[in-house]
C-alpha cells in the first residue's frame, strides 16, 4: 500500500546516524545518573562535552564531528563499515580528545595499531561503553577495527 500513497522509503544517512547519536550522547551525558556520578567526569575540567547545545563550543564539535564524517565518506574503503560503527567511533574518538583522554598525537600514531584504547581500565571507555550499551545496544569493542580505520 506503501505504492498507492507514493512513499519512498531512504535509507538513512551518515549524517542522521550522527544526529541521532549526538542527541543520545548530549541526554546521555547530561541526565543519567551513571554518567552523572561518573568519577571521570568529576576528574575532568570541561565534563559538559556536548554537541548539541547552543554555544559555539558545541557547534563547533558538531562540525568536527560532521566534517570528519564527510572525510570518512570519500574513502572507498569506509564503505566496509557500519554507518552506525562509522559514527560511534568518531564520537569516541572525538570525546576522548575533548576530554583529555587522548592527545592528537597519540591518536595520530598509536590508534591504528593499538588496541590499548578499548581497554576497560580506562575510565573513559567505561562511560563510552555505558552510553552504547544504554543508549544503542552494542558494546565498544565492536567498534575496534572502525576506531582504528
Amino acid at each position: 500500500h506503501i505504492q498507492c500513497l507514493k512513499w519512498e522509503l531512504i535509507a538513512p544517512t551518515l549524517n542522521m546516524w550522527a544526529n541521532w547519536y549526538m542527541s543520545q550522547w548530549d541526554i546521555y551525558i547530561q541526565q543519567c545518573p551513571f554518567a552523572l556520578n561518573h568519577p571521570f567526569l568529576h576528574s575532568v575540567t570541561d565534563p559538559l562535552v556536548v554537541f548539541k547545545s547552543p554555544t559555539e563550543k558545541s557547534y563547533a564539535r558538531y562540525r568536527e564531528l560532521m566534517q570528519i564524517i564527510d572525510i570518512a565518506l570519500l574513502d572507498v574503503v569506509s564503505l566496509q563499515y557500519q554507518p552506525r560503527a562509522i559514527v560511534a567511533s568518531v564520537m569516541y574518538v572525538l570525546l576522548g580528545y575533548h576530554l583529555g583522554q587522548f592527545c592528537k598525537d597519540s591518536i595520530a600514531s598509536e590508534v591504528e595499531n593499538n588496541s590499548q584504547f578499548l581497554n576497560e581500565r580506562y575510565a573513559f571507555n567505561d562511560l563510552f561503553s555505558d552510553f552504547l550499551a544504554q543508549s544503542f545496544g552494542f558494546q565498544i569493542a565492536e567498534l575496534l577495527p572502525t576506531i582504528q580505520y
